[in-house]
């Protein structure tokens, strides 16, 4: 027996219409440039937060390598470490939002047809990885997550160059079950 369902996830008909001739809608593309503006604000608080902690440390090693606390070679290595994770991050939220510009400024989306399960959750401190068939993406909104019923197929929406789902809608039959 199958029925068809009407789950739709984040989004309104008149989005649902835009997405699916692959297009953002205004409501969407208004929503990602909040959600740009709000991740720029985070960006500047944690380039700051990092030089603080950088300039720390950097000063707490200086002292412990002066007093002979600490060995010079191990005094480097720390340094390095801590400015490399300091790059690390920076550079990878700064990728991250200039891939979500990138997509703003495209206002085009993908289809992609799958089925999730919600024990393929993995957070990231940007985002939620979002297993969907072999390939991963992710949810700017952790509400989103707990909407997808584990086995459904989903008719997905998704930013291209950030590969952010931004709505969803549910094509399969209910209760439907992986084959094994």
């Amino acid at each position: 027996m199958r029925r068809v369902s009407a789950q739709v996830i984040a989004a309104s008909p008149n989005d649902l219409k835009n997405n699916r001739l692959g297009l953002m809608s205004q409501a969407q593309a208004a929503t990602l440039g909040e959600q740009i503006d709000h991740f720029e604000a985070r960006m500047s608080q944690l380039t700051r937060r990092a030089l603080k902690l950088a300039t720390a440390i950097t000063v707490i090693v200086v002292i412990l390598t002066f007093v002979r606390a600490l060995a010079l070679p191990m005094a480097l290595a720390i340094e390095v470490a801590v400015v490399g994770v300091m790059l690390y991050l920076t550079t990878d939220y700064n990728r991250f939002v200039q891939q979500l510009t990138l997509d703003r400024e495209a206002e085009a989306v993908r289809i992609v047809k799958g089925r999730t399960s919600r024990y393929t959750l993995r957070t990231h401190p940007l985002y939620l990885s979002l297993r969907i068939e072999l390939q991963t993406y992710k949810l700017l909104d952790g509400a989103l997550a707990r909407q997808f019923i584990t086995g459904e197929l989903y008719q997905y929406y998704v930013l291209p160059q950030s590969g952010v789902v931004i709505a969803a809608e549910s094509i399969g039959e209910k209760n439907s079950g992986y084959l094994l």
